[in-house]
């Protein structure tokens, strides 16, 4: 009996020396796995932001690939022998200018040719939110004859942004350039004064997403940009060179 009371005070004696947590264990458990918490959301948050400049990185290079398919296409039907101009305007970005064949799919059209004119021009849109854009102007069959009578004399056509559709949307920066070969066969820059076709032209267009399209509010928002006057918006700049050969 003796030793049965015993056990039992001693049994009594370790329950009673149990006990929960203190609350200095609390608190440490508490600000490990904020610390936890904290590191698994900023990851999240970088997965995130990757995503979305890869997504903007991928339209980009889709929007500039139709580009230069349309483009492409566009010069497969350029009339050989005739006018070509490659000239830049007051801001840098390059105009160019030819005559084409007409397509066949154009029932309504008169005449088996067309002036096709490329620039780029600074354009409000709906939301009063103005962007640089590509444009593509054509000219009817009358009007691209009075330019190929003008010879020597043709001047490039006016730009109407107005009026014309945009190929690309917010458009940095559009420069081409033509080269040829020399008498040696050597490779130069086309000079249009020699009275020929350049043989390839190498187009570099930058473009910027929708999302930082959005944050630029003037015409000199976008000149600072592309002048590279705020560099922490540098990485959202998407170049793609394009080298196309014309014969």
């Amino acid at each position: 009996m003796k030793n049965l009371l015993h056990l039992n005070s001693r049994r009594s004696c370790c329950l009673g020396q149990q006990h929960g947590f203190s609350l200095a264990e609390l608190l440490t458990a508490m600000a490990v796995t904020s610390l936890l918490m904290i590191a698994l959301l900023s990851l999240l948050g970088q997965v995130s932001t990757h995503y979305h400049i890869s997504q903007r990185n991928i339209n980009s290079l889709a929007d500039g690939r139709a580009l230069f398919q349309f483009l492409e296409n566009d010069l497969a039907s350029q009339v050989s022998g005739t006018m070509f101009f490659l000239q830049a305007d007051a801001n840098g970005q390059t105009q160019m200018a030819f005559v084409r064949q007409r397509d066949a799919a154009q029932s309504d059209a008169t005449g088996d040719l067309m002036g096709c004119f490329y620039y780029v021009a600074f354009r409000e849109d709906e939301a009063r939110r103005g962007s640089p854009k590509l444009f593509r102007r054509t000219l009817d069959a009358h009007a691209t004859q009075q330019w190929l009578q003008a010879g020597n004399a043709a001047v490039l056509p006016s730009p109407d942004p107005l009026v014309d559709e945009p190929l690309a949307y917010h458009v940095l920066r559009w420069e081409i350039r033509g080269r040829q070969r020399d008498a040696q066969g050597r490779w130069q820059l086309w000079n249009a004064e020699l009275g020929s076709m350049p043989s390839d032209l190498e187009i570099l267009v930058e473009m910027v997403d929708e999302r930082t399209a959005q944050r630029l509010q003037s015409e000199q928002d976008w000149k600072d940009l592309a002048n590279r006057q705020n560099p922490k918006q540098e990485e959202s700049v998407r170049r793609q060179v394009y080298r196309m050969k014309l014969r």
